[in-house]
């Protein structure tokens, strides 16, 4: 099936469906690994259809993975991590891991900016406050904790809630923390005294997800009792009845505009609740298996559900009618989300791989970003530009391609870095063209995605920033990761120094130095 968004009225069908098949071809073969017959065949394919062609996508993916395969990664954890996220201006993220650390880091560096937060067992949990002033954590042994986000230390005693720690959350005023445990146990504390707000409130089983509406009123949690309950964080007693399910609730979220409820369970189903009174709204959206999660599009108009079904799927929140085909994975799904422009879902399935989607259409824009590890993640940073993906105890982040229709000379540049990658006699680059646009580009003062592009292509590596959107240079963060010393980083220094071997002559004495088995940066603080 060819998704509307790729028509014209220009274009005829027959054209159209020659551009989709070519962007099809052209993705199967950069599954495969054979980069520079996807290149010409993507570069075909826009020349066919350049405007709402997921082709577009993929070729901002090869040409930037064929120019500088560098993404900026962050080194420290020893164990799984068990959560991610980013402060709200995007300047800092979160990390939580089993190695009984929690972690703050410089988005823009991948540099940690304080010690390790240390727990005395793992951490499964942790947020942001609002301002990103503050962090709270959660162990697996009861332990709750409020950080200071700037110095990394405590700024309350620890808080005390039986069981494990499956989750927390700050209100959206941040003066209040809500933890819930894989022993039904849910609390709420003043998140600048540490005193209990609310008395511990039980349930029979897990407490899966917890979150504050706007002004701080109700407490949404998502429990295993087969039900969601809307409580009065201050005291813990019910508003309303609870949304009942017929099997456990995995997830439970309010609204943009805390109108509705958004549940999702293992009874096949996620289900959309009125806020204001708990009636269901009619909305139920449905799978062949457990939806694992559920969540709205930034904007309120869709939904996003994971199932083990093997799909994800994104469906109109008013009526409950799917936006896309079905986005089919080989295993099953455990989590979706949106970007914050509502435009993509990344998806996490249990094959280990990231994958990432067009919500409107349902097209692949992304080749599986695959890991081995045995935890996955996808989040979005908050301008959307980046995807910060996690695989086991490990973190990188990738740019996101541009919504622009890429320029006519972005497909010549598709063409030529096929030569480049796969050299073919019978198809001899032009160089002159090449020469010519790099002249272009470097002078051009436009500031459009598609033209700082190209401007960070042709950039001397010296002087590129590691990746097209990102902030800081390839020297700079070479420079960074000598500067921490360990082995891991040290290794992964010298992998994008081949062009410059005063860099490497700087490295290698480093590295003679530690013995194999050395420790990481993590152990050394």
């Amino acid at each position: 099936m060819i998704p509307a968004q790729i028509t014209s009225s220009n274009t005829d069908g027959s054209t159209v469906s020659r551009a989709y098949v070519d962007y099809l071809q052209a993705l199967e073969l950069a599954n495969d690994g054979s980069k520079p017959e996807a290149l010409r065949l993507l570069a075909d394919s826009l020349r066919l259809q350049p405007r709402d062609n997921p082709a577009s996508s993929l070729i901002f993916e090869l040409l930037t993975e064929q120019r500088a395969n560098t993404p900026l990664k962050l080194h420290g954890h020893t164990a799984t991590i068990t959560y991610a996220g980013y402060s709200s201006d995007g300047t800092k993220i979160l990390t939580a891991s089993a190695d009984h650390t929690a972690r703050l880091w410089d988005a823009r560096t991948g540099s940690q900016l304080t010690q390790p937060l240390q727990h005395d067992d793992a951490v499964i949990s942790a947020a942001f406050s609002p301002d990103g002033r503050h962090v709270v954590t959660g162990s697996s042994e009861s332990e709750v904790r409020v950080w200071d986000a700037v110095s990394g230390k405590p700024i309350t005693d620890s808080l005390e809630v039986h069981g494990s720690v499956l989750c927390v959350s700050f209100s959206r005023d941040g003066k209040m923390i809500a933890a819930g445990t894989d022993d039904g146990k849910l609390r709420t504390w003043n998140a600048v005294t540490g005193q209990p707000q609310s008395p511990v409130v039980l349930y029979h089983e897990e407490v899966y997800g917890i979150s504050f509406n706007r002004d701080g009123s109700q407490l949404l949690v998502a429990t295993g009792d087969n039900k969601a309950d809307l409580l009065d964080p201050r005291t813990g007693s019910h508003l309303l009845k609870p949304l009942r399910h017929k099997n456990i609730v995995l997830s439970a979220r309010f609204s943009p505009d805390d109108k509705n409820i958004l549940t999702a369970s293992g009874d096949e189903t996620a289900q959309i609740w009125d806020a204001a009174t708990g009636a269901p709204t009619g909305v139920i959206l449905r799978h062949g298996f457990a939806v694992e999660s559920a969540a709205f599009s930034p904007d309120g108009s869709n939904v996003v559900t994971a199932s083990l079904d093997h799909t994800a799927r994104v469906w109109n929140a008013n009526t409950g009618q799917p936006i896309t085909p079905p986005l089919q994975h080989p295993a099953p799904v455990e989590r979706a989300s949106f970007s914050p422009d509502s435009r993509l879902v990344a998806t996490v399935a249990a094959d280990g791989a990231i994958r990432v989607w067009d919500a409107r259409t349902g097209d692949r824009l992304h080749l599986p970003i695959r890991g081995h590890g045995n935890e996955h993640f996808a989040v979005f940073s908050p301008n959307g530009l980046s995807l910060l993906a996690v695989d086991g105890s490990s973190l990188e982040i990738l740019d996101m391609p541009p919504h622009e229709v890429p320029p006519s000379w972005a497909l010549d540049l598709a063409d030529f870095a096929a030569t480049q990658t796969n050299y073919n006699q019978s198809l001899l680059p032009d160089l002159a063209k090449i020469h010519a646009l790099r002249s272009q580009l470097l002078s051009s003062s436009e500031s459009d995605p598609w033209t700082l592009f190209g401007k960070w292509y042709f950039a001397d590596s010296g002087r590129r920033t590691l990746s097209p959107w990102s902030q800081i240079s390839l020297e700079s963060y070479v420079s960074l990761l000598i500067e921490r010393g360990d082995r891991e980083s040290l290794e992964y220094a010298r992998s994008l120094s081949h062009d410059h071997p005063s860099w490497i002559a700087k490295i290698a004495p480093l590295l003679a130095k530690l013995p194999y088995g050395s420790p990481t940066s993590n152990e050394k603080n």
